[in-house]
């Protein structure tokens, strides 16, 4: 569909990713294998994951965001498409989210589709993508695994999207990630909180990998306490202490007794 208009098409502008930005982005690389489908969210750190992956090899797309740095991945030879189970040898979106060069790159160029979201937020077909690796980010997170992606210091910033559909799929994917990150504060604030100060966007039962700049918390399988310790770790270690003493004094206060 072609519609005449009187404005340019809009940019989706982005900052040079700073070093913590750099750093949660090599721990998130580190995960990523080989011939892994991907997706992504939108956002700086999204993009600065894209920019960790240049010394991967045959990555795939299916995704409902698609930004520059697929295209830089594209041209540079490591987006090939070449080992997904699904679309082989075609990168799968919905809708572009960039700039001049993401648009060059996917004009009528046979190896990117725009697809509905009834094709690419389907669990049958996520679930069916090989290695499908979901890469989201969040505004935080607190000690069980529950995540928020909506509301900033009281701010409404963003529907819940799809990120819950693809950390499923990714979870069913045969060798999938599901990978949430976000920075471990913000303004001097921990974003590993001990309650979330806005709406559950994921619940704690679909949470698999939280990436900060400090680590990689895998909760997959793991018991309350567990998660707790595993998230506590990767907190700026400024917050560490007083998280733990928030998680014990709630534990204490539910009556539970866990060992963090």
């Amino acid at each position: 569909l072609l519609i005449d208009a009187e404005h340019p098409p809009l940019d989706q502008s982005r900052s040079a990713p700073g070093p913590v930005e750099q750093a949660i982005a090599r721990h998130v690389a580190g995960w990523v294998e080989d011939g892994a489908t991907l997706q992504l969210g939108i956002g700086n750190l999204p993009e600065a994951v894209l920019a960790a992956l240049h010394g991967h090899r045959d990555l795939g797309l299916h995704s409902g965001a698609v930004g520059d740095g697929i295209a830089a991945l594209a041209e540079a030879g490591v987006l090939t498409n070449a080992r997904k189970s699904l679309d082989t040898g075609i990168g799968i979106g919905g809708i572009l989210m960039g700039g001049e060069r993401l648009r060059r790159w996917a004009h009528r160029n046979p190896q990117i589709e725009l697809r509905g979201t009834d094709y690419t937020h389907d669990p049958e077909v996520l679930a069916a993508s090989h290695k499908l690796t979901a890469i989201n980010a969040a505004i935080e997170v607190d000690l069980t695994g529950q995540i928020n992606a909506e509301v900033a210091a009281g701010c409404y910033v963003g529907a819940v999207g799809g990120a819950v559909d693809f950390l499923r799929g990714a979870a069913r994917s045969k060798g999938g990630l599901p990978i949430v990150a976000l920075p471990a504060t913000a303004k001097g604030k921990t974003r590993i909180v001990a309650q979330l100060s806005g709406p559950v966007s994921t619940p704690r039962s679909d949470a698999g990998l939280i990436v900060t700049e400090h680590g990689v918390a895998d909760l997959r399988g793991q018991t309350l306490s567990r998660r707790v310790r595993r998230l506590i770790d990767i907190a700026a270690p400024e917050h560490r202490a007083d998280l733990e003493r928030q998680a014990h004094d709630t534990l204490r206060r539910c009556g539970a007794v866990f060992q963090i």
